[in-house]
Parts: structure tokens; sequence; C-alpha cells
């Protein structure tokens, strides 16, 4: 986790280290979600976004940031009631997945998958899943969409409010 600490800089920390293979070469990088000095000082819905940060191996095995995206993880204080939206990290070979989340009565949820395309050596956005659900009524939607859908955008390009959200009626 100390060689990790050196990609959180100017105060802030980091908040999870998912580690696994990310570009399917067998070789071992991270996924970093990097917290921002004072984020959790914020009031309810105000902050500083979290930065994925992803780092890999070079030729001699030491980690290098490969990309990052300060769009995907929410503020601290950005998920109501239910507290930090961050939910989790999940790496498989040549891929992750981002989980956040929160709400009160309505709760929501997405989660955000990108792959390793060795043909464009970026990873792409291959799957988003939008939930909301009221506690009160039971109604839920789900907005699946594909890579397809997404259109081949790299993680660091990758901005949530430029896909469809999951309204309740």
């Amino acid at each position: 986790m100390d060689e990790l600490k050196a990609f959180a800089t100017g105060g802030a920390k980091v908040l999870e280290a998912t580690r696994g293979d990310l570009t399917g070469d067998g070789r071992q990088g991270a996924v970093l979600v990097i917290d921002p000095p004072g984020g959790a000082d914020a009031k309810l819905g105000e902050g500083p976004a979290r930065d994925v940060v992803l780092v890999v191996p070079d030729a001699s095995g030491h980690l290098q940031r490969a990309a990052s995206n300060a769009r995907i993880v929410p503020c601290a204080t950005c998920g109501g009631v239910a507290g930090d939206p961050y939910g989790y990290t999940k790496v498989l070979k040549g891929e992750f997945t981002i989980v956040v989340g929160g709400g009160s009565r309505e709760r929501w949820s997405d989660e955000y998958t990108f792959t390793w395309s060795p043909a464009r050596k970026d990873w792409l956005a291959t799957h988003v899943v939008r939930k909301v659900s009221d506690s009160e009524t039971g109604k839920e939607k789900v907005v699946d969409l594909t890579a397809k859908d997404l259109g081949g955008v790299a993680f660091r390009d990758f901005d949530p409010t430029h896909v469809p959200e999951a309204h309740l009626p």
C-alpha cells in the first residue's frame, strides 16, 4: 500500500486501492480512489469529487499512473441520507467495475464497467447499469447500457452526466 500512497498528492488520501490485472497481461496494477483533502468536512451534497486513478506496471515493474477520471465517484457527502456514495471497486482480468450509490426514500446506484482494449491501448466503457428504487412504493427503474450504447468512450473521457439516468415516473 505504501507504494500506492505516492499517487495521492497535495494532502489527498487513498480511500481504496483495488489490485488486479487491469490490462489482461498477467501483471498487477491497481484502481485507486483518491479522496481529496477536506472532502469529508463539506456540507451535504457539496465537496470535491474523488479521483479514480489507474496505475499499471512499466517494463521494469514500477507502477505508473496510466489514466484518471474525477467524474465517476461523487464527493463524500453526495450520497444523501445514505452517506458516502462510494461503494466498491472490483477488478477482473482486463476490466474493472466501480459502484456508487445513495439516496434516502429513492435509492440510486450506478455500476460502471471499463474493459481494456488492446487495439486502442486504453480502457473503454463497456457496461453501465443505473438503478433507482422507491423504498416506500417498491417501484424500480433500471437503465442497462452496453458497449454499443456507450460508443467506445475511453475511461479518462467518461462522464456519467452524458449517460441516461434511471428515473421513476
